[in-house]
């Protein structure tokens, strides 16, 4: 059992880390999360689902655990499963059959990831943007046409990244509604309207339909992503099939859903926030930083865990071999220590590129530069198109401990 020497916290956090439901008010959870502050970097919970969890909400803490991957382990266990009340497989256990970078350490991982990492450095997201900035440009054009009244969540920020990544991987673009559907019973499966269908169903069936575009491309072979995966050779040896299919699994849903949350969300602030809005407006420059405070303010990706393999100690606590630590990537991104104002956006703050929202260290997020680059577009159109942004009603935020956000935003743009 790990030592401390902080005493076990006076009321039970373990909620605010495992149900999906204290995220319906994200800033009552923020609020919550800032009481735990004073507590300590690493603040233990128990329940009789997930047993003893050590979560930290503190930026350099969840900096220095994720630094050390021999220390710290995804695993095969790499999140907190959803308590959905029904028997079945837990999550992790079918993404580690499908081999998925997230359940993946090590040189495994790392063989693994570098099938794919062409695929989303800068050099080849240069020869992508103007495809993306031809998306942005028809989806402003759609909003002037509908007189800028939408849900900016199903107007944009869910259809304009799932064809990006499509596109990338040569999926049709009749095939999206289905995948975009299949994604979010995969990661909203406790919210009573994404999640309308079992998520280890539908992250077989997102398996089922990879498998047979992998089996096309090996056949015939193209120029997309799906075919870099299909004919991938590790070490000498070509992709095991799981292999394969668990990178088309994460890239194809992570790929789209967390950019679509953080686009949803980032609109959100700038109508709660119309000073920033007006600034982006006078100077363009600031789209890219703004991009970065989007994802720092809306943390699409709540949490992952991290295994210790050995004794370890951080930030004064001793952990044993087994012990669990939760890195609360929206905590973090809100620590006072670090962002003054923490639960204010500002698109001219000076640090917002040290939001960890893309996770740290091995794992960091393979498509963190081509979701910047999709946000940035996004902000870049709105500020250059419309001159105000109004919310018309209350966003709804998505019942999940996992991935979530913003999914529906209802707004009135300025014309």
């Amino acid at each position: 059992m790990s030592t401390t020497d902080e005493t076990t916290t006076r009321t039970d956090p373990g909620p605010l880390f495992t149900d999906g439901a204290t995220f319906l008010d994200v800033e009552r959870w923020h609020r919550a999360v800032d009481e735990l502050r004073g507590q300590g970097p690493f603040v233990r919970f128990d329940d009789d689902v997930h047993g003893t969890i050590w979560a930290t909400v503190d930026l350099e803490v969840l900096l220095e655990v994720s630094r050390r991957p021999g220390e710290f382990a995804n695993t095969t266990v790499p999140l907190l499963p959803p308590k959905l009340g029904a028997d079945g497989p837990d999550i992790n256990e079918v993404g580690a059959q499908l081999k998925m970078l997230i359940n993946q350490d090590g040189p495994d991982h790392l063989a693994h990831r570098k099938l794919v990492v062409e695929w989303f450095k800068n050099s080849t997201l240069r020869v992508l943007k103007p495809a993306v900035d031809e998306l942005v440009a028809e989806s402003m054009t759609r909003l002037r046409e509908i007189g800028g009244e939408c849900d900016f969540s199903s107007e944009v920020a869910l259809p304009l990244p799932l064809r990006v990544i499509m596109s990338m991987m040569g999926v049709p673009r009749e095939d999206e509604p289905v995948l975009l559907k299949l994604t979010q019973e995969m990661f909203s499966s406790e919210d009573d309207e994404l999640g309308q269908g079992d998520p280890f169903a539908a992250m077989m069936e997102v398996a089922g339909y990879f498998t047979e575009l992998m089996q096309d491309r090996q056949a015939n072979p193209t120029d997309d992503l799906s075919s870099a995966i299909a004919n991938g050779v590790v070490d000498g040896t070509p992709l095991e099939t799981m292999s394969a299919i668990g990178l088309y699994v994460i890239i194809a849903t992570a790929g789209h859903d967390t950019t679509s949350f953080a686009m949803a969300g980032g609109v959100d602030a700038l109508a709660r926030f119309p000073d920033q809005f007006d600034r982006l407006r006078s100077k363009p420059d600031l789209v890219q930083n703004a991009a970065y405070e989007v994802v720092r303010l809306t943390s699409p990706v709540r949490h992952f865990l991290r295994h210790a393999q050995t004794d370890a100690e951080v930030a004064g606590h001793v952990f044993a071999p087994g012990d669990r630590v939760l890195l609360s990537y929206p905590g973090a991104n809100r620590d006072p220590g670090l962002f003054d104002d923490p639960h204010s956006l500002d698109v001219n703050r000076s640090n917002a590129s040290r939001q960890v929202g893309w996770g740290h260290g091995a794992h960091f997020c393979l498509g963190s530069r081509l979701a910047h680059m999709e946000v940035s577009a996004v902000l870049d159109g709105l500020r250059r198109e419309f001159t105000s942004i109004e919310l018309t009603g209350p966003t709804e935020w998505t019942k999940s401990h996992f991935v979530g956000g913003a999914k529906h935003v209802p707004v009135r743009l300025g014309i």
